[in-house]
């Protein structure tokens, strides 16, 4: 099998995947709560600023661990926006699973280890 045939089976696998339908069914949920879906918006995207901090090692100001905590505690009353997040979590625990196979052997193609 080529490589673009395996690309190919493993798209469709991850759609057939529980993580995905899991992921897909929360998101439906999600879009009929405009206000829920901007608030985890929101706090993906500032979920995502103070990890890309951290991993450059920078001081990330206290605001903004105070707001993602504010935020997540307002979105933990809601069920439909916890479910979304989780299942979010879930599929991008997958997709780093996933990556880490894959990067193996492009470590191996580059002189890496």
């Amino acid at each position: 099998m080529n490589v673009y045939d395996c690309a190919n089976e493993l798209a469709k696998a991850m759609r057939e995947s529980h993580e995905f339908q899991k992921l897909k069914e929360a998101r439906l949920v999600l879009d009929k709560d405009a206000d829920a879906k901007k608030m985890v918006n929101e706090f993906l995207q500032l979920s995502q600023e103070v990890e890309i901090a951290k991993y450059q090692k920078q001081d990330v100001p206290v605001e903004k661990t105070e707001k993602l905590q504010k935020i997540y505690s307002v979105l933990a009353l809601n069920s439909g926006a916890m479910d979304y997040l989780n299942s979010f979590m879930r599929f991008n625990m997958m997709m780093q699973d996933i990556s880490k196979a894959i990067e193996g052997p492009v470590k191996e193609a580059v002189g890496e280890k």
